[in-house]
């Protein structure tokens, strides 16, 4: 990897991408590393797929996506110069972070009380820490237990933030290798692109009349599969050019 010097980005901020950022500032070359397992590196690969955005990185920030690559910048660069430059920037905590008080006036009490996203206790500094301690959770769990599941990005105040959805990593992965193995081979049926991208079907599955799946099913469950697979592609390709990721809908506006 090549080296990045620290002094490339000095205002530095946690970021929700990199969960490990919010209890040190790591070296530049360990948070480039964790980027790379983050969403924020197959946001910027969908980008180097996106015909408007390249288009858009070639005219300097001019174009349909300029609003984007305002935060998202030229994705042309290597991956670790462009999270030094932009990707870091772009995900970056810009607020200042909530935290746990600790109430010395009764103006904070009152501030605290009235606001709903916060528990307000009082503990005795007269009983033992864990028992104290083991008090605090189950309230804290039952306060929870009473609100929706925590969304990290919700109260996120970065540029850019990740969708929250079910969709796997190495789903992106297969979509994208799908998606690029067919622009690099435009005439290979749907079967035979299907096989080269290493798609996997259940040969073992049988139809509704309990019959073993022929070769031909097998081919046309495979095209199926490949034609589906390219149409998610080619939206989540979209949205991200158009600042939603990671979404399999279709975009809001036509590429």
């Amino acid at each position: 990897m090549e080296l990045i010097s620290d002094d490339l980005f000095d205002d530095y901020r946690p970021n929700k991408l990199i969960p490990r950022s919010f209890r040190q500032r790591l070296p530049v070359e360990q948070e480039i590393a964790e980027a790379k397992k983050s969403l924020a590196f197959w946001w910027y690969r969908c980008l180097q797929l996106s015909a408007p955005y390249m288009q858009c990185c070639e005219a300097e920030g001019r174009g349909a996506c300029a609003d984007l690559y305002g935060d998202m910048g030229d994705v042309r660069l290597p991956f670790a110069r462009w999270w030094v430059r932009y990707g870091r920037k772009a995900f970056a905590e810009r607020g200042k972070l909530k935290d746990v008080l600790k109430i010395e006036t009764f103006k904070q009490a009152d501030d605290q009380i009235d606001q709903v996203d916060r528990l307000v206790l009082s503990i005795p500094l007269t009983m033992r820490k864990t028992t104290a301690v083991r008090k605090v959770s189950k309230l804290l769990a039952e306060a929870h237990a009473m609100r929706d599941p925590v969304d990290i990005w919700k109260a996120s105040t970065a540029k850019r933030m990740i969708i929250k959805n079910k969709l796997r990593q190495k789903t992106i992965q297969q979509l994208l290798r799908l998606w690029e193995l067919r622009q690099q081979d435009p005439d290979l049926s749907l079967y035979e692109l299907g096989k080269q991208a290493g798609i996997e079907l259940d040969l073992l599955a049988r139809d509704t009349q309990g019959e073993q799946i022929t070769e031909a099913m097998e081919r046309r469950r495979m095209t199926i599969a490949v034609s589906r697979q390219l149409l998610q592609a080619r939206n989540l390709i979209a949205n991200a050019a158009q600042g939603v990721f990671p979404s399999l809908k279709p975009p809001l506006h036509s590429a």
